[in-house]
């Protein structure tokens, strides 16, 4: 694969990624958390990783009105636990854990 191929997949791979967070609507709320910069690389590493950019590309072209990540999607349990997050009373996560400063930790 040449490196022109490796960085169009990567730039397309994390453009699925943002798109499908924005759809659902959790893009915002993995900035909120104490470890952001990890969990959006570890998503983003397994969005890379993933066989169906087609698919996805498709499913976030024709779905309207998601209330979740569609079954094939590597980060789905992600996206999840974002919305639960964004659910919560505040001043905890999804996993009853204290909210400090502002901010969660996933």
């Amino acid at each position: 694969m040449r490196f022109s191929s490796i960085l169009a997949r990567i730039s397309k791979h994390a453009d699925l990624f943002e798109a499908m967070a924005n759809k659902l609507g959790v893009r915002e709320r993995i900035f909120e958390l104490n470890d952001a910069a990890a969990v959006y690389r570890r998503a983003n590493m397994r969005c890379l990783s993933c066989g169906h950019a087609e698919v996805c590309s498709q499913w976030l072209e024709s779905e309207t009105d998601a209330e979740e990540a569609p079954d094939f999607c590597r980060n789905k349990t992600l996206f999840a636990r974002l919305e639960r997050l964004s659910h919560t009373r505040v001043g905890t996560d999804c996993h009853g854990s204290v909210q400090y400063g502002g901010r969660q930790a996933l």
